[in-house]
């Protein structure tokens, strides 16, 4: 895993990793549960919640992404087949990397 973005609160974090698993980068959130459990912990180095990568070998793809998200610069628009939810059976677009429905996230592979 490695560290490709630090957010300013808890929903940036996540519209990143939506973000780039939606262009097929498996990404997670690590440390939103300090923001939960220390008063003030927004202000404190090193409680941040991060966007870790899977995959290191995506890490610069990733980047780019986060690149062109934080400078307003044009994202590639989300395409493929739609997908059903792995829980529910929901079908989704593919633009979407977890179910309204249920919240399961999409199933990546390799």
């Amino acid at each position: 895993m490695l560290k490709v973005f630090t957010a300013e609160h808890q929903a940036q974090a996540h519209l990143v990793e939506d973000l780039l698993r939606s262009n097929g980068i498996e990404a997670h959130v690590v440390g939103e549960s300090l923001l939960n459990t220390i008063p003030g912990s927004s202000v404190i180095p090193g409680t941040a919640p991060e966007v870790w990568v899977l995959d290191s070998g995506q890490a610069e793809a990733a980047m780019e992404l986060i690149r062109r998200f934080t400078t307003g610069a044009p994202l590639p628009d989300a395409s493929g087949p739609s997908w059903p939810c792995p829980a529910c059976g929901e079908v989704l677009e593919p633009q979407f990397s977890s179910c309204w429905k249920c919240g399961a996230t999409r199933p990546f592979s390799s």
